[in-house]
């Protein structure tokens, strides 16, 4: 246990992305008025419902995402009791990108269960009953355990993060773009979400941001496993 916990180094730049990606959603959360803003932007005042309502694109990509979720753990189970050759390289990518894509929704949903955060059409000002409250205030004594912060809905896209240590390290410009586009999908889910009042803009800042944590920290426990095997 010891000599692996000696192999996980953080790669250099990593731990500060994380601190300072970390400080920044804390401050549009706790010292800005974005979250408001962008709800505000989307909530149809003549309605009263969000502009997203009937939307049904948000779920059918989800149902896209967990049947290619269902398919990584599928692939990475048959590789665990028959190796496949062509796999050899990317063994512990496949790892981290299956069990990402089972622990990710199950750890946003857990840490959601225990922040009480309300969502947008919670709030008296959408048309519910409860009130606003800050990242870092306190919540309302009549709000209950909610499943919006971190963002859930969401959930089902972010484990492709872990998308792109497929190409690592032989391909690090490649790995770099799917990072990029794997961000971009996991935003768009989630600006799909905040179109139907489901959650603010932070709320799926901070999914992403768990997510990559998750994934960082089973890429280092599985390597040091290589590492030591």
């Amino acid at each position: 246990m010891l000599a692996k916990l000696k192999l996980l180094k953080t790669p250099k730049g990593i731990d500060s992305v994380l601190m300072l990606s970390a400080m920044l959603i804390i401050w549009i959360g706790n010292y800005s008025n974005l979250d408001l803003t962008l709800a505000d932007s989307m909530f149809d005042d003549a309605r009263r419902h969000f502009s997203g309502m009937d939307n049904a694109l948000a779920g059918s990509f989800r149902s896209g995402m967990i049947w290619l979720a269902a398919a990584a753990v599928m692939l990475a189970s048959w590789d665990a009791v028959r190796p496949l050759p062509r796999l050899a390289a990317r063994r512990t990518a496949l790892r981290v990108l299956a069990l990402s894509a089972l622990l990710v929704p199950v750890c946003l949903y857990l840490l959601s269960m225990f922040s009480g955060a309300l969502c947008p059409t919670d709030l008296l000002r959408y048309g519910g009953l409860g009130s606003y409250a800050r990242l870092l205030e306190n919540v309302p004594a009549q709000a209950s355990a909610m499943v919006c912060l971190p963002a859930t809905q969401a959930s089902h896209a972010w484990w492709l993060l872990a998308l792109p240590l497929v190409f690592l390290p032989r391909q690090p410009r490649l790995a770099a773009l799917v990072a990029g586009l794997m961000l971009v999908c996991g935003l768009a889910l989630g600006w799909l979400q905040q179109l139907q009042g489901a959650q603010f803009l932070t709320h799926t800042l901070w999914s992403a941001w768990v997510a990559a944590f998750l994934v960082y920290l089973l890429y280092q426990l599985l390597k040091a496993e290589d590492a030591l095997a």
